[in-house]
């Protein structure tokens, strides 16, 4: 059955899944190079995705693990959400046009998925805290 919490897990899939082929094709296309022009932005960028990619994409991995195995999941969640939010909030600090229009398909898809996912991360967090919560 789908419900809002199902609806919730989809977008975040299909953003983590956007954002790994988005990195794989600016990674082929040349890497943050591409869009930065100094050699200190360059490498913070790169540094900013590693982390970003590990940190985000290990704890993605982790609640799959904890879901699939029925454990609880609210933690991760909510870890999940918040470096997502500091990410986002970040990036709105730090480059002047986050907003911009990708040139990429797989741009493009990463920023339009991005405000659904927020939304969706944080529900699944709130909603996971519920649940958790009503079962003892």
């Amino acid at each position: 059955m789908i419900n809002a919490y199902n609806t919730s897990e989809i977008i975040l899939y299909a953003f983590a899944g956007a954002v790994l082929l988005h990195t794989l094709l600016v990674l082929q296309m040349g890497g943050a190079e591409v869009v930065t022009v100094s050699p200190v932005a360059y490498q913070m960028a790169q540094d900013l995705v590693h982390y970003r990619a590990a940190i985000t994409g290990g704890l993605i991995v982790l609640y799959t693990y904890l879901r699939l195995s029925k454990r609880p999941v609210a933690k991760v969640l909510a870890i999940v959400s918040i470096i997502s939010w500091i990410t986002f909030v970040e990036d709105y600090l730090a480059l002047d046009n986050i907003f911009f229009v990708s040139e990429s398909t797989t741009g493009l898809i990463v920023q339009t998925l991005r405000p659904l996912y927020l939304m969706a991360i944080v529900y699944m967090a709130v909603e996971a805290y519920r649940r958790e919560g009503s079962h003892g």
